[in-house]
């Protein structure tokens, strides 16, 4: 069933274009003075309320707060003023979130994807079963997919490299877990023709036989594309992956170019978590960025090429979501920053395997106990000479 959007008082159609795009419907408020007519009878997931230069965007959000269907709904409010964001604190509205206009639509998309993500873990109420009618379902949809998952599975480890490369001037390691038997998670790494490493890490939307089916969706289009550049890859597979993809589907991807002669680095974001650069002899780690689209929401979606330089003894971790959003028993997020503050009190000469070990070790301490909500798959490369 697909998230249900109330968006209040925005003109921003491309945004509703591409909201659309990801398979949510969505409820459309001009003004906001329609509101209570239509969340009548409505499941709402996200408020997306447009703070304009008037009060009227703060007594909304009151407004909200007081209807049943939207009480305990999530907003993201799009605030014109800090003003607006402190009186909305002063009245006790929880449960919302600030983005600053003027932003962009990958941004928003984003932060929107995360919000109904987390609204989900949440868990909601369903109604009750007997025991013995959860055990017959499960026996049921377990007879039902399990030729199905095993056929996944097949095609999932088809999409990953057999090895990785190796040259005295590099160190690379790579861990892949998949929340089930069949994962979101795909990657692959290779040496081209010039001698560079290129490296594809991508996250496919949901599990099972449809993930594994668009990961390998995914992985044709990486090589029909046949680009060597990150940023041309990215839209090439994009462009041939958008009007194939179903609505509601889509892969974020971090596509980078490593040359181990020169450490130079080229890299492209499709809405993936960024890249973590640890500047060794600097003592800092970079968050590699670049805010654009995931692949296969719109045909014409271009990428930002963007370049880096890594010197000897530094590194460079890629990750798919399951890291960053993590949450511990508290409900704090993993986040980058423990992981950065690892990274930089790793020992100098660490490989790459000891420090991806280091992090998911790290990430288990932190969860303590703590369910797995998704696919966890981290890369790092490091410059040795």
């Amino acid at each position: 069933m697909p998230d249900t959007i109330l968006i209040v008082a925005s003109e921003d159609a491309k945004l509703k274009a591409f909201l659309k795009k990801m398979g949510h419907q969505l409820l459309i408020s001009d003004d906001g003075m329609d509101l209570a007519e239509q969340v009548a009878g409505q499941i709402v997931d996200l408020v997306i309320l447009e703070g304009s230069g008037e009060d009227t965007s703060v007594e909304l959000c009151s407004f909200l707060r007081t209807e049943e269907v939207t009480k305990e709904v999530p907003i993201l409010f799009v605030s014109h003023s800090p003003l607006q964001a402190s009186e909305i604190k002063e009245r006790g509205v929880d449960l919302i979130e600030y983005i600053d206009s003027p932003y962009s639509v990958g941004s928003m998309v984003s932060r929107v994807a995360t919000m109904l993500r987390l609204r989900k873990f949440a868990g909601r109420e369903e109604e009750k079963a007997s025991l013995g009618e959860v055990n017959a379902a499960l026996r049921d949809l377990n007879e039902r997919f399990k030729k199905e998952l095993e056929e996944a599975r097949h095609i999932q480890q088809g999409l990953l490299p057999k090895s990785l490369p190796k040259d005295d001037r590099f160190d690379m390691a790579a861990s892949y877990e998949p929340l089930e038997e069949v994962g979101g998670d795909w990657f692959f790494i290779e040496k081209k023709s010039s001698g560079k490493i290129a490296v594809q890490i991508a996250d496919v939307t949901g599990h099972g036989l449809s993930a594994a089916f668009i990961g390998s969706m995914t992985k044709l289009a990486m090589v029909a594309a046949n680009k060597e550049l990150p940023n041309e890859l990215l839209e090439e597979m994009n462009r041939l992956m958008a009007p194939q993809i179903p609505d509601g589907k889509f892969v974020t991807m971090f596509s980078y170019l490593y040359d181990p002669e020169s450490g130079h680095l080229h890299y492209a974001r499709g809405g993936h978590p960024p890249g973590l650069l640890l500047k060794r002899a600097e003592g800092e780690v970079l968050e590699l960025k670049g805010d654009v689209f995931a692949v296969g929401f719109f045909e014409e979606g271009m990428y930002t090429a963007e370049e880096s330089q890594m010197a000897p003894g530094d590194i460079l971790v890629v990750m798919t979501d399951a890291l960053p959003e993590g949450q511990n028993m508290s409900g704090e997020y993993y986040g980058f920053e423990r992981m950065s503050n690892l990274m930089k009190n790793s020992s100098p000469d660490i490989s790459c395997g000891k420090l991806l070990k280091a992090i998911i070790q790290d990430f288990e301490t932190f969860r303590d106990g703590r369910v797995l909500k998704d696919d966890t798959t981290l890369i790092a490369l490091k410059r040795t000479k």
